[in-house]
């Protein structure tokens, strides 16, 4: 039976591109979701820390952002100071919401596509959640069940969709992923001098199906159980001796691995 140990295919901002991959992919997400046009995130100094914006603006789309420019700084020394919840202006030129995130920075939506305010509930409320979920990130909090629970479902739902967007992105870049690089080829080079081509991919095949995962996302528990199977096979291919002689130097190598910081 495959081994029952589950990969948590989720990952935290461990560096500032990853950050900012998380807060431009938030933004993305809710600029698209609610057919808005332009999405930004600032500080009340007016940096822009992320942003999502169309390559190409079409007129009115230009025209909005460059009447947000010129009131930018109108904007920032309203909010300096004070714990803004939201705001919803209209213009000739189409619309701003203005959602604050902490008392330090905000968050604006522009469209230019005409809206009713009666009728902009929910999308009022998908900004209300992207600015609690953008606070959670700019302020590089934890993303574990216990500091989810605090939150509602929707802002829960999509920081742990963000961890998995990260993951699927960047865990090539990881440490761990390097190490697991680095074991696969040991035993595969390794295991494939003492048995031969042929029985070392059926034994790799096998040992992987019954781990239950790929290389690239095991842990040490996946990696032991890995060991055991593939010396159990190579214990019956070339005897004891053999076996016992590699898996004193395989476990040795393995730890030394697994234990390392680099």
């Amino acid at each position: 039976m495959p081994y029952a140990s589950k990969v948590d295919k989720t990952m935290g901002a461990e560096t500032v591109g990853h950050l900012k991959l998380l807060l431009e992919t938030e933004l993305g997400r809710c600029r698209e979701d609610n057919a808005l046009d332009i999405a930004m995130f600032l500080g009340v100094d007016g940096r822009i820390f992320a942003s999502s914006i169309p390559n190409e603006l079409n007129p009115r789309e230009y025209r909005l952002l460059n009447l947000l420019k010129g009131n930018l700084a109108h904007i920032c020394n309203q909010l300096s100071g004070q714990n803004m919840m939201m705001s919803v202006e209209q213009f000739e030129a189409g619309t701003v919401i203005i959602s604050g995130v902490g008392d330090r920075a905000f968050l604006v939506f522009l469209t230019t596509k005409p809206v009713e305010i009666t009728k902009m509930q929910g999308v009022l409320a998908n900004v209300v959640t992207t600015a609690i979920v953008v606070r959670h990130l700019f302020e590089e909090k934890p993303v574990t069940p216990e500091v989810l629970a605090a939150y509602d479902e929707a802002v829960a739902a999509e920081l742990k969709r963000l961890t998995r967007i990260l993951f699927v992105q960047k865990f090539g870049e990881t440490k761990e992923f390097k190490k697991n690089k680095e074991i696969e080829t040991y035993f595969r080079q390794r295991l494939g001098s003492l048995i031969g081509p042929g029985p070392l991919e059926e034994t790799l095949t096998l040992a992987y199906n019954e781990v239950g995962t790929s290389s690239a996302y095991m842990t040490r528990d996946h990696w032991n159980r890995f060991l055991r199977l593939v010396l159990e096979k190579l214990r019956e291919i070339r005897g004891d001796t053999v076996a016992d002689r590699a898996e004193k130097e395989w476990k040795t190598y393995l730890d030394g691995v697994l234990s390392s910081f680099v």
